[in-house]
């Protein structure tokens, strides 16, 4: 029996709570490209979601109890394989035939977009889910997706970081442009377009003059055409938000063979744990802002148990923040202590959570820290969802921006 949720104009289905009480196990479809091109990205958030339900068994928090009965979560994994045709026929397996009763996580915003309106027809709660489109930001306030706890704030609010942190190097005098001139690549997707769109508005606006905006399909590794045009046209800033940890890899050593001067801002690279491995000292002098960073003693301590347990560094922007959302699910339910749609929804859409890696908090009105409603809050370093800028030099990874948070000092690119 599938949870159900109010839409803005929708009617719940009478008896659904008392049905679902029948269940000693609740199923909850955990989406993620398992299989494909980002497939690294999937099977940390498949470990990330398995050791939350680890911990949160050993904590005392499983099994839960709904309506004063003991159930269980089992999980069923929706392999999206980087395809929103391939994620749609998933679903619709894991809710006919698995009989799924929630959804939890997600990675691409292609695939969030494919899935939205299913969930809504089909009244199933999506929770965490990272897809980051202001699509789906502007469908939720259309009101007819409440059902929908976006776990990635628009990228509008997220790119625009880029910006002020190559601002606020200039200002501070630890980098002089030889230009303002500023070229763009973004991978073919929602995620892709909409980063580009907000990092390019944001550049003009401090009076850079973006003379390319391209787009790459998702798992491209040819960018010389695109390099050797950049150079010729004296860029001094060049980002780009690519999601395959190939492409992102390619580009940087494209970047660094083409001799360009300036900065790089290489949004996705982070999202590979390996990239020095991918990259060697290509990625010298390489920002970006697109992960957690392990700065806390808690970070560092999860961060050594995930290694130990799974035999491999996570990715904290996938494995991460898959834990968190696992866990601040289950404390929601608990609150709840009930399937029925209303009362759980209001009880995780009140529910803050201190992570491991982020303070999740999700926003009640557009324009609370957020583009929309049911979109996790924005916000300073473990007051809202927000990354730290780190510099790749050698193997090493440092935070260098905000300056309070730095780790190392910024290094100029030669």
């Amino acid at each position: 029996m599938k949870i159900k949720t109010l839409l803005a104009s929708a009617v719940l289905l009478a008896g659904l709570g008392q049905t679902a009480l029948a269940a000693d196990v609740i199923k909850i479809g955990v989406v993620g490209p398992f299989t494909g091109p980002s497939a690294k990205i999937g099977q940390d958030i498949q470990n990330g979601t398995k050791m939350a339900l680890d911990d949160a068994r050993a904590a005392g928090e499983l099994p839960l109890t709904i309506d004063g009965k003991k159930a269980d979560i089992q999980l069923v994994w929706i392999d999206d394989e980087s395809s929103p045709e391939k994620a749609v026929k998933a679903y619709r397996n894991a809710v006919s035939r698995e009989g799924i009763q929630m959804l939890l996580n997600g990675w691409h915003g292609s695939v969030g977009l494919a899935l939205i309106d299913l969930a809504a027809s089909d009244g199933i709660i999506s929770y965490g889910n990272l897809a980051a489109p202001e699509d789906i930001s502007e469908k939720i306030n259309a009101g007819k997706y409440t059902n929908w706890f976006k776990g990635w704030p628009a990228p509008k609010t997220m790119s625009g970081l880029y910006v002020e942190a190559a601002e606020d190097l200039i200002a501070k005098g630890k980098w002089t442009p030889p230009t303002r001139k500023a070229a763009v690549v973004v991978e073919d997707s929602d995620w892709g377009r909409t980063w580009g769109e907000a990092i390019v508005t944001g550049l003009k606006a401090k009076g850079w003059d973006v003379v390319a905006q391209d787009v790459a399909r998702n798992n491209e590794l040819e960018f010389n055409a695109l390099l050797t045009r950049y150079k010729a046209s004296g860029v001094s800033l060049t980002a780009f938000t690519l999601n395959a940890p190939a492409s992102a890899a390619a580009f940087v050593k494209q970047f660094h063979s083409a001799g360009l001067k300036g900065l790089l801002f290489a949004d996705g690279l982070g999202w590979a744990s390996n990239w020095h491995e991918l990259t060697g000292d290509a990625a010298n002098f390489a920002l970006s802002m697109d992960s957690p960073r392990v700065i806390t003693p808690e970070e560092k301590e999860w961060t050594a148990r995930f290694e130990k347990t799974f035999g491999m560094p996570p990715v904290p922007a996938a494995g991460g923040h898959a834990y968190d959302y696992t866990r601040a699910l289950i404390k929601g339910m608990s609150v709840a202590g009930t399937l029925d749609a209303t009362k759980l929804s209001a009880a995780l859409l009140a529910t803050e959570h201190k992570g491991i890696w982020q303070y999740y908090a999700f926003a009640r009105q557009p324009g609370d820290a957020a583009i929309s409603a049911y979109e996790v809050k924005a916000g300073p370093f473990m007051k809202g969802f927000s990354f730290p800028m780190v510099q790749y030099y050698g193997d090493k990874a440092p935070v260098v921006w905000p300056f309070e948070f730095a780790e190392a000092e910024f290094k100029a690119p030669n």
